[in-house]
């Protein structure tokens, strides 16, 4: 059986992995482990050594690990000319596999390139010799079902607060919810607070960036200093570090509200802006025009600016910022 295995909720896909070698019965020295992104790499040579016959009838695996040929773009210098086309080699080995060899395809953190001749080749074949599991970043709304499901599945109880603080943290990754999970097992209390959670999964300044951003664009004055307050506790020190990330949260609402403007949909929205929640972009927007947010960028620079030719106290400067627009934010 051929395995294609790719997405970005990485620890589901290796979940599924495990599942599959131990559902193959495979033994650890019948698996062949290959960096598929590596310049020397050889599609033909690997796919050969999934046509060696087993001599003891034990089941083998060959694992093609980040395939550089299900990635949009060139092989990096140093690709070896077999003369064969790899989709033709795929094609070939998908036709009549080894039945005695599982072929992975790890695309760990990551989809194939759509536009490939190789996936295409695999999609062609998938429920025969072929089998397909993506691992996909959810929706909010299926997000939210997957953790409520998992929590009453295992005798979790959550306060409000800290139910709130979980999904903050894990940062719209169903990945990290797992993993959080995890450590809820190993912790051995079913009833949670909101001190629990903070104990049990950490909070990384660039998740702080987004909630500083969200509190300020909500209007909310003290989550937004509490924010500011976690993000130089946890090695935002230099409010000048801090100035980019958060301009950059501000240019995102920014390009959705503008798109918005000029009439496009959410699906449009998404492909100009890379933003997978436009609807929660506007929501934070609060109606508020393109040319709000555009002043605000205006001032930020002025601050950045200011602050790196050492007229103004730029911690100060900025406090006075956000104080100033939590004010008159509408």
């Amino acid at each position: 059986m051929i395995y294609l295995l790719e997405g970005t909720e990485t620890y589901q896909l290796d979940q599924k992995k495990r599942q599959l070698l131990k559902k193959g019965k495979t033994e650890g020295e019948n698996i062949i482990d290959l960096d598929a992104s590596a310049r020397t790499f050889s599609l033909e040579g690997a796919l050969n050594q999934c046509s060696t016959i087993s001599l003891f009838g034990e089941r083998r695996a060959v694992i093609l690990s980040d395939p550089y040929f299900l990635k949009s773009g060139t092989r990096a210098a140093g690709k070896k000319k077999t003369g064969k086309d790899n989709s033709d080699l795929l094609e070939a080995y998908c036709t009549a596999p080894n039945p005695d060899t599982d072929l992975y395809l790890i695309c760990r953190g990551f989809s194939p390139d759509r536009r490939t001749k190789e996936l295409k080749v695999l999609e062609a074949h998938e429920n025969e010799s072929v089998q397909i599991f993506r691992f996909l970043k959810l929706s909010p709304r299926e997000l939210n079902q997957r953790i409520s499901e998992e929590l009453r599945k295992k005798g979790y109880q959550l306060t409000d607060d800290a139910l709130a603080e979980l999904k903050e943290r894990i940062s719209d990754s169903y990945t990290e919810f797992l993993k959080t999970l995890d450590k809820m097992d190993l912790y051995g209390k079913k009833q949670l607070n909101r001190k629990d959670i903070e104990h049990l999964v950490s909070l990384n300044p660039d998740t702080n960036i987004w909630k500083l951003g969200d509190c300020f664009l909500s209007q909310d004055a003290a989550g937004t200093f509490r924010a500011l307050d976690t993000m130089k506790a946890s090695g935002y020190q230099d409010v000048r570090r801090i100035l980019p990330v958060f301009a950059s949260r501000i240019r995102k609402i920014y390009s959705v509200v503008r798109c918005y403007e000029c009439g496009l949909s959410y699906e449009e929205i998404r492909k100009v802006t890379g933003s997978y929640y436009p609807d929660k972009d506007l929501g934070l927007a609060r109606g508020r025009s393109s040319a709000y947010f555009l002043r605000l960028l205006s001032e930020l620079a002025d601050l950045d600016q200011s602050g790196k030719r050492g007229e103004t106290d730029p911690s100060m400067e900025f406090d006075l910022f956000l104080l100033r627009n939590l004010n008159h934010g509408a």
